[in-house]
């Protein structure tokens, strides 16, 4: 039986799997357009009509949720490129694949590095929407959210696929029979296997299994956001803990403050009932949805099905070489397509040969973002002479062509990190970067280290501790920590060449307390050794030679009160036996003077 359920069951199937052969280049009489709306861009060979509609809703449910969720990030640094084909024969060169086969499903998202893909079958009989809208909320849901378990994801993303626009409101929340149906003729998965699901378990993956975990995903989502307010707030506190690094089994407790035996008997009773309450929302007018459309040229096509091929992974690789291939063949200098072939390169190892591809694209594309991106990309990653002057060089017209670019400017920001100093550029590249990627964790570690590094401690430590702590691996703040240690490190050697060796030991012992690295906390004890025996000859000179003056001057009992003490506190055998020397020759003649 063809349902919603089947559908939905299939979305987001994140699976790698053994190569399938080539398929075909897509018919050279489909015709593709290119729709801009204010948020998307699609790629379509649904005809215009319906793919404007789509962006138009598309464009309306961004702004439902922006009411809905006012702190919600709606705008990603990196481009949402939605494929919309025209059946599912056409669709089907373009699936993921599981154990060696497409997976038949309406549609699928990625989130890759350098921009987020939509594909969905567009002949879906009116359940394209809904299947565009889950997979839109999985975008928001990777922007938003660094990670997120698999029940609430699909949860979230089945609750607002039911988006609709009646006239001048827009209706989320609404139910879905088919979940209710099958809630009430199936047993409920228990909560314990529920919440372990993942990508990988049989319960998402195997056909049977799927429509009752998407089924109860939904219902327990539809229940805490629209059943009970009590369970919405504890729902928030849950996502909370979860983004907090809580450990899973601690989190169910300390949110619900129940069982989780008694939540899914609410669950139960929940899904019995006759009417479920959605929300509604009035269609803001000054909502844009103007659309920008443009027929899709041939070899445009094929580089951009290409692209799609390509960012699914090993599996599709054959097939996204012949569509860049076919692309050149009807336009040689296609920039982008040789980028491709590089990224393609790059991806199976060959450097050298994606080099060469990426420096011919950003001769042939230099307004291209992504093209300028990859190829300094691949400059960083695998250096030669002069290649970090040139791949900043690539990223700075990269930033300078899309502002908002948050991967180009984290990238240009490391392309300093060699530098003896780092001049302003760099913090201000870093600082860019973690505005625009504020999740990312690793952006906000190297702004950490720049910050140290240029001796702005606070910034260093205030990102630490509220950016870090609360979200990074414990790598990543042991690794920061240790930056700050570095400036500390460096402002000790420089008292030490200065000679200020005294004020150098307490910084060096202050560092020897914090350090989690095993080999540095070695080589500053070694250090400080070498320092307090260089503070003690020093001090036995000083006092040594201010009691050879005081016996010069015939002060002989003044400079034995000095040596006596001298020779119980020195532990160097020289040291000793200078002092010892000195002191017999000054004691037989204080003896004689005082006969």
């Amino acid at each position: 039986m063809k349902s919603r359920t089947l559908h939905a069951a299939a979305l987001a199937v994140t699976l790698w799997a053994a190569a399938v052969p080539a398929g075909a280049l897509p018919s050279p009489k489909s015709s593709w357009i290119e729709v801009h709306t204010a948020s998307f861009t699609l790629f379509s060979e649904a005809g215009e009509r319906k793919t404007r509609e789509i962006g138009e809703d598309l464009e309306r449910l961004r702004d439902a949720l922006s009411q809905l969720s006012p702190g919600l990030t709606l705008s990603s640094p990196t481009p949402t490129y939605i494929f919309v084909f025209k059946d599912a024969p056409s669709f089907q060169a373009y699936q993921r694949t599981y154990n060696g086969k497409p997976v038949d499903s309406g549609g699928y998202f990625l989130g890759r590095q350098l921009a987020n893909y939509v594909a969905i079958n567009g002949d879906q009989h009116g359940d394209e929407r809904a299947i565009i809208y889950h997979e839109y909320l999985h975008y928001l849901m990777h922007t938003n959210f660094a990670a997120l378990p698999l029940w609430l994801n699909e949860g979230l993303a089945e609750y607002y696929s039911t988006f609709q626009v009646a006239r001048d409101e827009a209706r989320i929340g609404l139910p879905i029979p088919e979940h209710i149906l099958w809630l009430r003729q199936h047993a409920l998965i228990p909560f314990a296997t529920l919440f372990a699901v993942t990508d990988k378990s049989p319960e998402y993956n195997e056909a049977d299994r799927r429509g009752g975990f998407y089924a109860e995903s939904w219902a327990l989502v539809h229940y805490m956001i629209s059943g009970n307010p009590e369970r919405r707030r504890q729902a928030s506190e849950y996502l909370r803990l979860v983004q907090a690094g809580t450990p899973p089994d601690q989190i169910f407790a300390k949110a619900f403050g129940t069982d989780p035996a008694v939540l899914q008997q609410e669950l139960q009773q929940y899904v019995r009932k006759k009417l479920f309450d959605y929300t509604r929302l009035p269609i803001r007018r000054e909502t844009s949805v103007a659309a920008d459309v443009r027929p899709l040229a041939r070899a445009d096509v094929l580089y951009r099905l290409g692209d799609l091929l390509a960012n699914l992974g090993d599996d599709h690789a054959a097939d996204a070489a012949e569509h860049f291939r076919a692309a050149l063949a009807l336009q040689p200098d296609h920039g982008q397509a040789l980028a491709g072939l590089g990224f393609l390169a790059e991806q199976a190892g060959r450097k050298d040969e994606a080099r060469s591809f990426y420096e011919k694209a950003a001769k042939l594309a230099p307004d291209d973002v992504r093209v300028q991106y990859l190829y300094a990309n691949n400059l960083i990653d695998d250096p030669g002479p002069d290649s970090l002057r040139k791949a900043r060089a690539a990223l700075t017209r990269a930033v300078a062509l899309r502002p908002d670019f948050g991967e180009a400017w984290a990238r240009l920001g490391y392309t300093y990190q060699a530098e003896e100093s780092l001049p302003p550029e760099a913090i201000q590249a870093l600082e860019t970067a973690h505005r625009l990627l504020p999740a990312r964790m690793d952006v906000a570690h190297n702004l950490s280290l720049a910050y140290a590094r240029t001796g702005q401690t606070a910034k260093a430590e205030d990102l630490i501790e509220h950016v870090l702590v609360p979200q990074a691996t414990p790598e990543e703040i042991a690794s920061a920590r240790e930056g700050l240690l570095d400036e500390e490190h460096r402002r000790a050697e420089e008292l030490v060449n200065a000679q200020k060796l005294a004020e150098a030991l307490p910084v060096l012992e202050s560092i020897k307390a914090k350090t989690s690295r095993p080999q540095r906390r070695a080589e500053i004890e070694q250090q400080i050794e070498e320092i307090r025996h260089a503070l003690n000859f020093n001090a036995f000179v000083d006092h040594y030679n201010q009691a050879v003056e005081l016996a010069n001057r015939g002060k002989v009992q003044e400079a034995v009160a000095i040596l006596e003490p001298l020779l119980q506190t020195t532990q160097d055998p020289m040291q000793i036996e200078r002092a010892r020397s000195l002191l017999e020759r000054l004691k037989p003649g204080r003896k004689k003077k005082g006969h």
